[in-house]
Order: C-alpha cells, then structure tokens, then sequence
C-alpha cells in the first residue's frame, strides 16, 4: 500500500477500530496520535479586543481550535513573534498576551503544530493617520460611520465635513484583505488601503458632509477614510462582518509591460484627427497597484473609463506616429473558500441589478442560453452551488480551444466549442440567465518570460463575500497562445512554471486565479465617440473589452494602424 494510503486508513475510524483489537498498548497510543493529528482542526480567529491599541496593553484572541494549553504554539503580530513572557492565558477558545513593543500595524496569526489561523488585522493607535490640530482646515474630517459595522456590499454612511460638493477625485478607501509575508520589526509598513472604484455603483451619494458608499471587495476590519484631491481625513475604526468564506489575497509578482500603436495616414488632408483609446491595467481587489512608467507623448485624456485617449492631429499624406505606453502592475493570486451554507440569496442591490443585464458581448436573455443556463444549474438555488454547477456542465459540454478565433457566443452554444474569448463570454451569459450578478474581465496570461497571451476569465458575486473568480479556458485545460516573439524579461520565471499544468486546474479555476493574470478591463467599458461624423474602430476580441480603439475624424480618407501584443519586460517576484 502507498504510504499515504496507509496514514489515510489510520485516519479512518472504521479501519482503526478493527485495528485496535488485538494490537499493543504501545501501537494503541501511536494510533491514538495519528488520529488526533489526522482529526486537527487549523485555528481560527474569531475576533481580537481591541482592534487598535498602544504597546504593553492587553490583547485578547478569541476563536477556536488554539489547544487548551501553549505548549509549542505561538502567536505572530505584523510578522512578529512575542517573547514568552508576553503570553497571560492560553486556552481552546481564548488567549491574552502583552502587545509587544514592534511600534507598527500587521495581521494576527495564531500558529499550532505547523497550522496557521485566518489573518486579523490589528493597529497600533501609533500608526494610525489620525486627524491632527496640525492639519489644514479644508481637510476633509470623518465624525461619525453608521453602522461602525457592515459586510462586503452593504450600504454605509460616513458624515463629517470638508468632502466637497461632489466626488470628483474623492475617494472612500477601506482596509485592504492582502496578505503581507513577515516583517521584522522595522520593516512592517503602515495599513494597507483598498479605494471603492468609481465604475462600479458603490457611491449612492457624495455631498459636503455625507457619504454612502457601499463596501468594496476586497475590505477587511481595520479602518475607512476619505480622500479629496486636497487631503486625506482622519481614519475612523470600521469593522467588516463575518462573510460566508475567505478570500486570500497573496503571492504578489510585479510586471512591467508595454505595447504601442503605430498610425499611417495613407490618404489625408488638415484639418482631422485620429484618435486612440489606449487601455491601462485595471484595478481590481487583486490588482491594485499600477505605475505608469513611460509614454512616447501626453495623453489628450489621461484616465476615462480605464482608457487614455491621444489625439494625433493635423496629419498628411504619408505621416506616421507611434504611441508607446508602458506601466509597472502588481498583481495578486486569489484563493477563496466559501461556506455555500452560510450563503444568502440575492439582495435588490446595484450589484445585482447591473450585473444581470444582458449585454452585445454577454446575451444572457436569448432563449437558448437560458434554457441551457436552467439545464445547468439544475435544481440548485443556493448562488454559490448554482454557479459551480454551471461550471461543472460547461467543462463536461463544451470543448475549448487555445486559439482565439472569436467565435459569437450563439454558435458556440450550437457547436460546444468555444475558444478561451467565448468561453468566458458564454460562461458570463450563462451565469447572468440564472440569476447570478457576473462580469467579463479581459487581459493577458503572463506565460514565460517575457511573453503574453491575451485571455479572458470571468468573476461572479457573492453578497457578504464578494467577487468569485472563475477561469474556464483554464479549467477545460486549454492551453494559452503564447508568442514566441516576444522580447526577453527583466527576471525570468522559476523553471518549468506554468499556469495551466495543475492536475487540480478543474477544481481550482473556480473560486482561485494564479498571478499571471493581468488585467486590463473588468467589465465592458463604454466609450464615446468624440466627433459623431468620425468613423470608429473596434478590436474585438483584444485584451480590453472597450468598444472604441480608434476614432478618424475630418479629412482622414484612408490610414493604417498596427497595435503591437502586450509585452512582458520584466518579472519581479516578491
């Protein structure tokens, strides 16, 4: 027997019970060992009191699974270990210990027999960007947050002052759920913050002296601010309530990348314009952090809609103009555990009310979708399951290919066969026909060093939780296209790495993404013309699901354009 089958069956009840007769004492207490290790529970963190202290005050953990005595488990603050004389109380459900003098913020860790806790965010008062007599006057100041507590999506309402009459720039910024790796005491850094986007529905209002916002994806217990385009206010205490699961957000990798634009004017005469809707990375709960690290030109627009847009003016005959951009992008892996019985059903939010439409790219109510999407999910009504059985039928139906071809969701349901662009496409629309608030997101898979695919993945919402990601070309197991051209990385990939050998891919391209993807729209971005008697151009499917890229307007009568792949320059593992 393989030796992980032989653990295994002493794991198993039934076949130790059989064991036991006849056996020793001293092969009874090895049994009795295995089984209590087999049978260990990881701890968890139910909550911490307080949430924000000062060094040499008492810190309380509550939760379950701790042991009931210390013995060799420990306790990690930002990273670091308290001495032993720290610790008051160790129980199964409770321990007390002395917050050490490290000065700094970071998650709370308890640690038993190789097993880690869920993460609590925890502040010293020390780090906190306290609103001070020092700050100017027209900084904007939070007063009051009701309720001080609320879950993922639900409506809370920050009065004060010095918000400005409208958002504008504004920004409600939330504690961020990242996982941060151990710091020694001198490196842990201040508290991670998550901004609610604009684009996605969250603000409901924005005055002066009153905010509603929504809470964003990707928050988590610490605190929430304000940001005018003039000062951040102070930071007030805000608690994030128990969702039904977890969602980790860790293993950062930073890319550089690029691509440019190449314009001709074949046939032109002035006055006229070319115009180019040139997409940046988005910002996302997992991809927060972007940088844009160099332009061939300024942008006429620098930021609409998660697009810059340049305008070449005045062109004749035979001109030619490049736009090269490039940026520097943090990207996250994501894992998430879901409790489906802790799963509510939808609520009449914006979420839901936005992300249920159909759409041209995403005909979530042509009959034949519905029907199948009815097929698929069965009988099942809990959100959760509903779209895992969907994922389940899609993998089980429909063939997917590497090569984006761009087939029309309608012919891929016909055929089932789907490229990784329609798949995620028809997955989308089938999820929206069953009741499920999802979205597209479109980008690039960043495959070996210094090469991109672009791909195309989806995220379904859970209420009190979140988005979900699901990955279907991944999943089916279709391997990306990446270019054998492109221009060799900064940093190259460990050996051997790949996104898509995981013999567990089915499994964990539903609910979990790796770090290689990036990107570029989460969502259909809707962009408007800039001269109605302009003609327009569309790239679909491309790495951004915009549906301009280009605009000629005036004496333009023939050009060419040529808008290079994504390029991967360098990686940089953290």
């Amino acid at each position: 027997m393989h030796r992980l089958e032989v653990f295994g069956a002493l794991c198993d009840t039934d076949r130790m019970t059989k064991l036991k007769r006849g056996v020793k004492t001293g092969f009874s207490l090895l049994y009795s060992l295995l089984f209590a290790v087999c049978g260990m529970e990881p701890p968890r963190i139910s909550m911490i009191e307080p949430r924000f202290a000062v060094a040499g005050q008492n810190l309380t953990i509550m939760g379950e699974a701790f042991g009931e005595g210390q013995g060799e488990s420990f306790v990690t603050i930002g990273g670091v270990r308290p001495t032993m004389s720290s610790y008051l109380e160790w129980s199964d459900n409770k321990i007390v210990l002395r917050i050490p003098d490290f000065g700094e913020s970071g998650f709370i860790y308890v640690h038993r027999r190789n097993r880690k806790s869920n993460p609590v965010l925890f502040s010293t008062l020390e780090s906190m960007p306290l609103f001070t007599k020092t700050q100017p006057s027209y900084a904007p100041v939070i007063t009051q947050v009701r309720p001080a507590s609320a879950a993922i999506g639900e409506l809370v309402v920050i009065q004060g002052s010095g918000f400005g009459g409208r958002r504008d720039d504004g920004a409600v910024s939330f504690s961020w759920a990242v996982e941060r790796q151990p710091y020694t005491p001198a490196e842990v850094s201040a508290i991670p913050l998550i901004e609610v986007r604009g684009n996605t529905g969250a603000y409901e209002a924005w005055n002066e002296h009153e905010i509603s916002v929504r809470v964003c994806d990707g928050a988590t217990s610490g605190i929430v601010q304000v940001s005018t385009p003039r000062e951040k206010s102070n930071a007030v205490a805000f608690e994030v309530r128990a969702k039904p699961g977890v969602k980790t957000i860790k293993d950062k990798r930073t890319y550089s990348i690029s691509y440019s634009v190449d314009v001709r004017a074949e046939k032109a005469a002035p006055p006229n314009g070319i115009y180019l809707w040139c997409p940046f990375p988005a910002s996302t709960a997992s991809q927060l952090n972007k940088e844009t690290l160099s332009g061939s030109s300024k942008p006429f627009v620098a930021d609409y809609r998660g697009a810059s847009l340049y305008r070449l003016n005045d062109l004749k005959s035979g001109d030619g103009r490049r736009i090269s951009v490039s940026y520097l992008v943090d990207v996250y892996g994501v894992e998430t555990r879901v409790r489906p019985e802790l799963v509510k059903p939808y609520a009449d939010s914006p979420v839901f009310k936005t992300w249920t439409l159909p759409s041209a790219l995403v005909p979530s109510n042509d009959r034949a979708i519905r029907e199948k999407a009815a097929s698929f999910a069965g009988s099942e009504r809990n959100p959760y399951l509903k779209a895992y059985s969907i994922y389940r039928n899609f993998l089980k139906e429909f063939a997917v290919e590497s090569e984006i071809t761009g087939y029309p969701v309608r012919q891929a349901l016909s055929q089932k066969k789907a490229d990784t662009y329609t798949a995620a496409m028809l997955y989308c629309a089938l999820c929206r026909a069953a009741g499920i608030p999802a979205v597209p997101v479109a980008g690039v898979l960043c495959g070996l060093a210094g090469s991109a695919s672009p791909h195309y993945w989806v995220e379904f919402w859970i209420d009190e939780f979140g988005w979900v990601p699901v990955d279907p070309a991944l999943g089916s197991g279709a391997l990306p296209d990446f270019k054998a051209d492109a221009q060799p990385a900064t940093a190259r990939l460990p050996p051997g790495e790949s996104p898509v050998t995981r013999d567990d891919r089915e499994t964990f391209y539903f609910g979990n993404l790796d770090n290689r993807h990036l990107a570029f729209s989460f969502g259909e971005t809707q962009l408007s013309q800039i001269d109605v008697r302009g003609h327009t151009v569309s790239r679909e499917p491309s790495y951004a699901l915009q549906n301009i890229w280009e605009e000629a307007s005036g004496g333009i009568e023939a050009y060419s354009s040529h808008w290079s792949d994504v390029n991967v320059t360098g990686v940089y593992s953290n």
